[in-house]
């Protein structure tokens, strides 16, 4: 092949495919061909589609190929065809040709085949399968040739000299019962294995005129629990040891084996090959004159559309999209439509019926069908509102810290600096106040009229060394505190 080749066509099974083919027969170019001498036997190039009857279920691609030495069309299958698609949906069927001999199957354009021609068929003649491809072996089996009527192809014999043993009982069964068993002394001949339940009673619905005499459930009789067993003793069975089966007569190897006969080999009169007829491989596949519908099924309904033959894969694949893709993409629509408005008139009418339950349920999945048919902007949002609520919980806050209760002194004063020169001022004004007690406190005290006062002034003398004790740690938090900054 010089160029590409492409062959594509549009098939909708409307009754599905139970026995039927499917494919078309793109036939080969004859001037002396006429529609009105179309049948069965009509020379095609190429077979291509699915056909599904019995063990039959695959996607033909079919080659006829001339034999250019003996003139003889042959049929090139795939040795291993896909499946084809048998619903009622519309179904494109793609088969591209490639003029490097490479071949791809796509169905509604996803690749599901691809080889090459020369390693991936089988040649087919008069109906049987052969042995080789494109090429036929250079050496076949000689016709003329015949086995001779004393050639021995037999490697075993009986044994002549082999005869059955005389004591060899080949009715000997293979088990027997023991004979050498006994009956346990405590076992228990007339009791059964199972007795009726004692403790269960018959339903308080029951009705024997309806329902029958009732019966009370079996259980596992409990005075065999404790014995070896009860009701029929029947001996054990073993294997009988005189047990030795049929006879089977000895075989040896025969004395006047010669071997297995195979025709003699002689050259094939039919053979070529792409050394010694290379124009037979450039025309793979032969010139296509026209197109031709098999009507073979069990079924009707069967509808063939949008029929492509060409030589470029880009035009092909424009032309799937310009027809079967926008049928396909239409149909889907009137489908959600569809589905959408008998959705609604669901809810609709469970609107109607009211209920909390009833409307709640409407609004769900009214929200739900709005997320499916904006599932990108769903996601998004999603995502947005999910980020910013583990940003809230994660970093909108600071953790406080576990410091000395001195550290966390400092940190309230230095959070409120506006109130530092108060305290300052405070500080001081307490720091004159327990100056003029201590001068005084240093005068000679008068003699104490009653125990209160002098108790009185004692309390006043104790508190101003504390006021003063507060001041000083007061001053060396701030210190400090000046100091770490």
């Amino acid at each position: 092949m010089d160029k590409d080749l492409v062959l594509q066509y549009e098939v909708r099974l409307q009754d599905g495919l139970s026995c039927g083919g499917a494919y078309l027969k793109f036939l080969s170019a004859d001037d002396d061909f006429t529609p009105a001498t179309l049948g069965e036997n009509s020379g095609y190039s190429v077979m291509f589609g699915p056909d599904k009857c019995g063990n039959t279920n695959q996607v033909h691609l079919i080659l006829r190929h001339q034999n250019p030495v003996s003139k003889k069309w042959e049929e090139k299958h795939l040795k291993s065809a896909p499946a084809p698609k048998s619903d009622k949906e519309a179904h494109l069927y793609t088969a591209i040709l490639r003029k490097d001999r490479t071949f791809e199957i796509l169905i509604d354009s996803v690749s599901v085949k691809s080889g090459t021609l020369i390693d991936d068929m089988v040649a087919f003649f008069d109906g049987k399968k052969k042995e080789y491809g494109f090429e036929p072996p250079k050496e076949i089996d000689d016709p003329d040739d015949f086995k001779p009527v004393d050639w021995i192809d037999t490697p075993k014999i009986q044994d002549p000299d082999a005869s059955k043993p005389e004591d060899w009982d080949e009715d000997a069964p293979k088990q027997i019962p023991d004979m050498d068993a006994e009956k346990p002394e405590d076992w228990l001949d007339d009791e059964p294995d199972f007795v009726a339940d004692p403790d269960a009673e018959a339903p308080d619905d029951w009705d024997e005129e309806e329902d029958g005499e009732w019966e009370a459930p079996q259980v596992a009789n409990p005075k065999c629990k404790s014995v070896s067993g009860c009701g029929e003793w029947t001996r054990p069975i073993i294997d009988n040891p005189d047990y030795r089966g049929r006879w089977v007569h000895p075989m040896i190897d025969h004395p006047d084996y010669i071997g297995v006969w195979k025709p003699q080999q002689i050259a094939n009169p039919e053979f070529f090959s792409e050394e010694t007829h290379p124009e037979a491989f450039k025309t793979l596949v032969a010139p296509i004159g026209g197109v031709a519908i098999e009507i073979w099924t069990m079924q009707g309904a069967i509808h063939f559309d949008n029929i492509y033959i060409g030589n470029d894969i880009d035009a092909a694949a424009k032309w799937a999209m310009e027809s079967f893709g926008l049928e396909q993409a239409e149909e889907e629509a009137a489908a959600k439509a569809a589905a959408r408005k008998a959705a609604k008139e669901a809810r609709d009418k469970k609107w109607e019926e009211g209920g909390v339950l009833a409307k709640a349920s409407v609004l769900v999945s009214s929200g739900l069908e709005i997320a499916g048919d904006n599932l990108i902007a769903t996601v998004l949002t999603t995502l947005l509102i999910f980020g910013s609520l583990m940003y809230y919980m994660c970093c909108s806050g600071e953790e406080e810290e576990d410091y000395p209760e001195d550290y966390q002194e400092m940190e309230q004063e230095e959070a409120e600096p506006a109130a530092e020169p108060a305290a300052e001022e405070e500080d001081e004004a307490t720091e004159e106040e327990t100056k003029a007690i201590l001068k005084e406190s240093s005068r000679p005290a008068p003699t104490p009229q009653s125990k209160a006062p002098a108790d009185k002034e004692k309390d006043t003398t104790e508190a101003a060394p504390a006021a003063t004790s507060s001041k000083k740690k007061n001053k060396k938090k701030k210190k400090k505190s000046k100091q770490d900054e």
